[in-house]
């Protein structure tokens, strides 16, 4: 007959059965950590992080848009420098296999006077924004509106004509352009007309920058353009006044008249500076998509009001 065990002896067993767990649990590894899964969708945000080839002679990555290189010369001034325009960001279908792409368009410098407007279609691969194709635009030319048809990407734009300077183009077309065999090409450029300002009517602009700095928010001023004159909100009153074109691009605006509701001091303060460049308006030109308008004010300084759609 098998002999029973002591009960200190049972005790014994017991602590090193548990010892021994224990030492075996201060040895297991802790699990490894999933490693996080790449992107399910394209989004702005990793656009504006995309690494696109076909602007300089190596692929470059973009940070919150912008790229720049190291100056030419050690020490100076000039570098390439590159920026995604986040207001003309398109999202659609590309390369048609699932999944979206984007159409993006960068302006590349390379130091001198000229401004390098490049079209690039971006896509994720292995959950990372690269370029998958990148054609030329032109030198300078103004974006009025970008879209996504039927597989392509169709921008309507202003570009320098036969009689226009390099710095102020006037010429209006339409280019369309399609992945094909993997590569961007230009299918069509037509040219559709002059610069005018109806180019700017039938749509309510609102306010996004003036004097270089941002505008938010629900008492953001607006313009409405109706071909011989302007109107619309001026951040507390509403205004309207006489618009002329003097040649294709140049304007002069006013004498602007206002309501004279009384408003915080902020808005005021805002709608007398809005009311005061755009009664000095003298120029207008599109920019990425938005409508910019230079004024002149009476120390000869220029500046810039900004709206978006």
């Amino acid at each position: 007959m098998a002999r029973m065990l002591s009960r200190s002896a049972a005790t014994a067993l017991v602590g090193v059965a548990f010892a021994g767990l224990a030492a075996c649990s201060q040895k297991a590894p802790p699990p490894a950590a999933a490693p996080a899964p790449p992107p399910a969708a394209l989004t702005t945000e990793l656009v504006r992080g995309a690494t696109i080839s076909g602007l300089f002679e190596q692929p470059v990555t973009f940070a919150n848009g912008a790229w720049e290189g190291q100056p030419y010369e050690p020490g100076a001034a000039a570098r390439p420098t590159a920026l995604i325009w986040d207001s003309a960001i398109v999202l659609g279908d590309f390369d048609a296999a699932p999944g979206q792409e984007a159409a993006v368009l960068v302006s590349q410098n390379t130091g001198g006077s000229g401004e390098f407007v490049k079209l690039a279609i971006v896509g994720l691969r292995d959950g990372k924004a690269v370029s998958l194709g990148t054609a030329d635009v032109g030198d300078r030319t103004r974006l009025r509106s970008v879209w996504a048809e039927r597989n392509r990407v169709v921008m309507d734009v202003i570009e320098a004509g036969p009689n226009d300077a390099a710095c102020c183009p006037t010429q209006l077309a339409r280019k369309t352009y399609a992945l094909e065999g993997g590569v961007l090409k230009l299918l069509a450029s037509d040219a559709v007309g002059t610069l005018n300002i109806g180019t700017t009517s039938a749509t309510e602009w609102v306010l996004v920058q003036l004097d270089g700095q941002p505008v938010t928010g629900d008492t953001a001023p607006t313009l409405r353009v109706e071909i011989v004159k302007v109107a619309g909100f001026a951040g507390c009153n509403r205004y309207n006044g006489p618009l002329k074109e003097t040649a294709p691009g140049e304007i002069s605006v006013g004498p602007l008249a206002a309501t004279r509701k009384a408003c915080p001091p902020e808005q005021m303060d805002l709608e007398t500076r809005f009311l005061e460049q755009l009664g000095a308006a003298r120029q207008y030109t599109f920019v990425a998509g938005q409508l910019a308008l230079t004024a002149v004010d009476k120390d000869g300084n220029a500046k810039t009001l900004l709206f978006r759609k």
